[in-house]
């Protein structure tokens, strides 16, 4: 006998929601530190309050047949994550969703540090270059004034 499992696969899902996310951090912290003059710190800055591990905690599936489905296809993957977080042992008492869940967690993380480093300067240059221009035409408004 043939069976057919069919699996929804929502890590591709997830990882933008979570990117998105990250990224209107990124241009609120901005807006509000106006004064800015280097790229912030993806931790020491915008997770000072704990939001971007609130967006990867709270990104992380919380139903076992989505873990379990997550983890047949990037089981290894998410497991490469958690071992290079050095979390310790692979074993659900230690921990509140059990170890998949903190695995997939990992592996996410890694993904929000992988987006940072490859986009988050660029975001920052963007709108240091947006502040310049304001900064020049308030300038030229007040020449105009006098």
């Amino acid at each position: 006998m043939k069976k057919i499992v069919e699996i929804d696969d929502t890590l591709d899902d997830i990882i933008k929601s979570i990117i998105d996310d990250v990224e209107t951090e990124l241009k609120n912290y901005l807006e509000s530190n106006p004064d800015t003059d280097e790229c912030p710190d993806l931790y020491n800055d915008l997770d000072y309050s704990g939001a971007i591990h609130e967006i990867i905690d709270g990104a992380v599936p919380i139903y076992y047949k989505e873990i379990d489905d997550l983890f047949y296809l990037y089981g290894n993957e998410f497991e490469d994550a958690f071992d290079t977080a050095g979390l310790g042992d692979k074993n659900d008492e230690s921990w509140p969703m059990g170890w998949k869940s903190a695995a997939i967690y990992c592996y996410l993380e890694q993904k929000v540090n992988e987006w940072w480093q490859s986009c988050a300067e660029e975001i920052f240059d963007e709108w240091k270059e947006t502040q310049n221009e304001d900064a020049d035409d308030d300038d030229e408004d007040a020449e105009v004034e006098e």
